[in-house]
This record gives structure tokens, sequence and C-alpha cells, in this order.
């Protein structure tokens, strides 16, 4: 059997290790309680070599399991036991930490098809290859769950397990109501009429476009939820015109318009109900396992004008938040893509609601105590610290998710990216804003192990 090297062992995290090893080993090595990480090195490296091959895969399955990814990455390098048992965990996705949340960019001069992880438990980066079509070409739409919604250059979407390399094909736009194909002499699909139409009716003139410009004026935020009940994903877009949101089944092979509301800025799942905010703080909720599914209101209009963005969360104790951080436009420049004036962001501050549904109104919430929020063009999270302890208590995690990114990355203007404190409204950067310039917006991205295959049929 191959030995793992004490020395390979213990350049795992070793923050990582010296909380879980106490945890699953006690009984197996004999340790002793531990009052210092110290004392627990020196103690493991006292340790024969041996004794670490010997353990039971069910012991190095627990260890393994309880460790951040980039730590169990390492750890399945270390030992061709240790990497049968990393394997093993990848594909019945039986990891159990929960993951700390990355920070996910992509940029043509890293390679197209590489993106970078940012670490924000172990401040590291790290590179991924990624499949094809090159992700430096891709539409980051969202993160939801570890997968990536993107639009390519037809404006097809696919989700995208940025660990495991799993890629999904969405049903194609063409399915949506508001997109039709258009064919050339050849049969061959060349363009798409885009057509500005709600549910009250027309609001503007067709478009045509070509099929990698579609995404630009037609796609706006996505996000991947996992059905309990029938053991399913549910992909939702928010789409223009108006901000509308229609959504699909992985098993199913079209979108299904949800009208007639406007103005969706986020969406969230619980318990099988979809619930969307809007620009005006109204809140709705959607049974989308209903034989005929209907919009029931949660919360009424809250707000006069639409000059936040607004966030939906469900928070760990079970409330539920909206969440508004201010936009503004600027009038120097224009998206040169859409052509529509810009928008640009400078967060200083965001005000943070309760949601009361008994009394339908907002009960503004001053500090997160020791929980985080993390919103931008990702599923909105509220995190408690005592479960990611790497993580910021009573701040906000912000990405750069306004208008026409596409056009304000290309001329290197700053994102707006950052941690926002609560207490002393200070903000700090996540990495160096020069990172950014020339690359598409970056979005928050929980890593997941899991195959999506597992999920559904464990």
């Amino acid at each position: 059997m191959e030995m793992c090297s004490r020395e390979e062992i213990m350049d795992l995290c070793p923050q990582n290790m010296c909380c879980v090893i106490p945890q699953v080993l006690p009984k197996q090595l004999c340790l002793p309680p531990c009052s210092t990480k110290e004392e627990l090195r020196t103690i493991l490296t006292e340790t024969t070599a041996r004794e670490f091959s010997d353990l039971p895969h069910d012991i190095l399955m627990d260890i393994i399991a309880m460790l951040e990814i980039p730590d169990a990455l390492r750890a399945a390098s270390v030992c061709s036991s240790w990497r049968s048992v990393h394997i093993k965990l990848h594909n019945l996705g039986k990891y159990k930490r929960p993951q700390t949340p990355c920070f996910l960019y992509t940029s043509q001069s890293i390679g197209e098809n590489i993106a970078c992880l940012y670490s924000l438990a172990e401040k590291r980066t790290y590179k991924l290859t990624l499949p094809e079509p090159p992700i430096s070409r891709r539409y980051l739409l969202g993160s939801s769950d570890g997968w990536l919604v993107t639009a390519d250059e037809r404006s097809e979407m696919h989700i995208l397990n940025t660990i495991t390399g799993e890629q999904i094909a969405l049903p194609s736009v063409i399915t949506i109501n508001q997109v039709t194909p258009i064919f050339n002499r050849k049969g061959e699909l060349c363009k798409y009429r885009y057509s500005r139409h709600t549910a009250e009716g027309v609001t503007e003139s067709p478009m045509t476009l070509p099929l990698d410009k579609l995404r630009y004026f037609f796609h706006c935020k996505a996000f991947v939820f996992y059905d309990k009940f029938v053991r399913s994903y549910i992909v939702v877009l928010i789409h223009d015109p108006h901000k509308q949101i229609s959504f699909a089944r992985l098993e199913h092979d079209k979108w299904t318009w949800l009208p007639p509301h406007l103005g969706i800025h986020d969406c969230a799942y619980k318990d099988g109900l979809l619930y969307a905010v809007t620009s005006f703080g109204e809140i709705f909720s959607f049974d989308l396992d209903a034989t005929v599914i209907t919009a029931k209101v949660i919360m009424g209009r809250t707000k006069e004008y639409a000059c936040e963005r607004i966030y939906i969360v469900h928070a760990p104790c079970g409330d539920l938040l909206q969440v508004w951080k201010p936009q503004e436009g600027n009038g120097n420049w224009v998206d040169e893509i859409t052509g529509f004036p810009a928008l640009v962001s400078n967060t200083q501050n965001t005000r943070i609601f309760r949601v009361d549904t008994v009394a339908k109104k907002l009960v503004q919430i001053f500090s997160l105590d020791d929980h985080v929020l993390f919103i931008g063009n990702n599923q909105s999270s509220c995190l408690g610290v005592c479960e990611y302890p790497q993580l910021k208590a009573n701040h906000v995690y912000f990405t750069d998710d306004f208008e026409c990114l596409s056009s304000k990355s290309m001329w290197g203007l700053r994102l707006d990216i950052g941690v926002l404190n609560l207490e002393d409204k200070s903000i700090d950067e996540i990495v160096a804003p020069r990172l950014f310039l020339k690359c598409r917006a970056p979005v928050f991205l929980v890593p997941n192990p899991s195959m999506m295959n597992s999920t559904l049929h464990g």
C-alpha cells in the first residue's frame, strides 16, 4: 500500500485538518484532548505514515468529506488510498462540509477555457480548465448551488459545474415566448426575432438580432433550484422585455413563461415555491408543480421609485429578507452593444429588511449580527459565520450586476465589487480591481463537488 507522507498530510490546510481530525479520529489514533493547534500538530507529526494509510476507507471518507474543496483536492493527491476515497465521495455526492463561497471571474487574457476561482477561505486563486464552449466567450447569467448558468455565442444556455466539469444544455432559447428563429436559404439558423411583448401587449417594435447579440438584449439573470419534492432541477430565467420570468425543468424540452408580472429583480426558492421580487419591492410566490401556475401576493408595493437593485433571500432562521442596493445612471457613456445609457454603481451602503408576511410590511434591520449576505449576479444568500468562520460577520459581499456590464468591462471601467461592513460602512476589496479590467462580470459561487446525476438518483 502506498504510504502518505507526514509532510504532505500536514501541508494540507492546517487550520482545517486540525479541526476535522479530532472529530473523527480520537479513538483510531488515541488522540488526547488538545488545547492548541501546535499540540495537535506535534501529535499528528509523531503518528506514523502507515497509520494514516491504513485507516479504513469509511474513516478517511469522514475526514475528506469535512474539508473545503481545495483541501479535499490536495488530500486526494497525497496517496492512492486518499485519492480513491476522494473519487468515491465525488461520485456519491457525500461531502458534508458547507463550502465557503468563492469568487469566479474569467478573462480572455488568461485563456479562453480557463476560469479563475478565488477562495475567500484561503485568500488564494485557482485556475480551472472548463469544457467547451470557451468560458471567456460566454455571458455569465448567474450561479446557484455551485452551478453557473451561461449563454454562449449562439445565445443558447448551459448550466456548468466548475468543480466536476459536468455541463448540461438547457432547452433552446427559441422555445421562450419572445424569441423566434430565422433561417437562411440553406435552412440554417442565422438570426433571432426578438418580440418585445408582455402579457399586456407589445411594448416596442420587434428586433432582429445576430445569434450572439440576443443574450445582451434578452437574458438578464438565471438561477438553478433543486425541487426535492419531485427530485428535479429547475432553471429560472429573468429576461427582457421588462424583466419577466420563464422557467424550465432539465427533463423538459421547452421554457414555460410566467406572465404577467414585470420588473423582476431577484428570485429565491423554498419548500416547492418560487419567490420573485420586483423593482418596487413586491413579492410573489409561484407553485411550479401546480397544474395551473398562478401567483400569490406575499407583499405589495413597498416603494414608489425603482432606484435600487432589489434582492430576496431566506435567512437561516427562516425569515425572508429584502435587500436594497442603490444604483445610479451615468450619462457620460452608453453600452456599445445595446446603445442604451449605461448604469453604473458605487455601493456605499445597503438597506436590509425583514419581510413581515402577516402585517404585510417591511421591518428594517440594521445589523446582521453573526451572519453575512452575498448579493450580485448570483443566488442571494445569507450565511452564519459559525458554519463559515472564514467570512466576516455583519458584512455584505457584493458584485456588480447592473445593466450594460458587457460594455462596462470592455471599456475597462471599475466594477462595483467589495465587502461592506454594516457597522462602520467601510468597504474592503475582495481582490485587486485591476484583475477585472476587460473581463466578464465576476460572480460568487459555492463550490459543489457533487455530480447532478448522483443528486437526482442518490
